[in-house]
């Protein structure tokens, strides 16, 4: 098996439609890996000379346990310099459409604080993004062919709404769906500024974070396409357009890299600044 010597990029996905999405969306040859009982689709985007090599893992169930543990793992099992979510997510119905994607500029867990009087106040310990990423993307948003691009990428079960737009904002996470308004609404009250809900973003960041240190950052991203407004007419309508298109964001962001003068060299950076196993670290006894 001609299997990469190293993961670049891991990338999580919580259900079966959004990794055939993913498969589909870049393209690519994968070929299944097995390690520690845990099966990874492997694979490589190339531009010119240049190449990232990927993975691609679902966790057992949905909820940020699983996608924490998985992510874990596999940060264990590759090194990589990004673990990545993508798939399906809900929209604040103020401030997103159905098929917009939602970069995660921020995670908090609400399902995570005090419970009185009959609701939840949320801890709102919230995994912020770096702002050097943040730039990152938001220049990646400014090429407005290829954005335009993902409208027209996969079928939608509407073309009435426009063309997808991509909002950078905060995310929540928790262990439930949500179909409530009204849970929304509350949430809502208790929060600065809120943009998509879903059930892993807060699992994945969590992982990243832990798992980086002084000698290397893992970085986290998330991208998730809004499928509904976590109110009672939530449907699967949009579920596989919003799988592909969020996909899409991902592939666009990882071909930056491979384009990018400066980003393709961070990257070759980082491979060649990957510490060896027992390498004292800065807060060891």
């Amino acid at each position: 098996m001609n299997q990469p010597l190293n993961i670049d990029v891991v990338v999580i996905t919580a259900l079966s439609e959004e990794k055939q999405a993913l498969k589909s969306c870049f393209g690519i040859d994968f070929e299944t890996v097995v390690k520690h009982g845990i099966h990874y689709n492997v694979g490589t985007i190339k531009y010119k000379d240049r190449a990232i090599n990927v993975a691609t893992v679902q966790p057992i169930d949905m909820g940020p346990i699983p996608a924490a543990v998985i992510a874990t793992r596999s940060i264990i099992e590759w090194q990589p310099f990004i673990i990545a979510m993508t798939g399906i997510c809900a929209g604040m119905k103020s401030l997103t459409k159905m098929g917009d994607i939602i970069v995660a500029s921020q995670v908090f867990d609400h399902t995570a604080g005090t419970y009185k009087n009959g609701s939840i106040t949320p801890f709102q310990q919230s995994i912020g993004q770096d702002q050097w990423v943040l730039q990152f993307i938001q220049s990646i948003m400014d090429n407005e062919k290829e954005i335009e691009e993902i409208s027209s990428s996969h079928p939608r079960p509407s073309k009435d709404l426009g063309k997808t737009n991509i909002h950078i904002g905060p995310m929540a996470s928790g262990s439930f769906v949500v179909k409530d308004s009204s849970y929304i609404e509350s949430l809502l009250d208790k929060t600065s500024k809120l943009y998509g809900i879903d059930m892993e973003s807060y699992g994945v960041a969590s992982a990243a974070k832990i798992c980086s240190s002084a000698f290397d950052n893992v970085v986290w991203l998330v991208t998730k396409g809004v499928a509904d407004h976590a109110d009672n007419k939530k449907k699967d309508d949009w579920h596989s357009y919003c799988a592909f298109a969020s996909a899409k964001f991902l592939m666009i962001m990882l071909n930056e890299i491979l384009k990018r003068d400066n980003s393709y060299a961070w990257l070759e950076n980082q491979r060649k600044a990957q510490i060896p196993e027992n390498q004292p670290h800065l807060f060891d006894k």
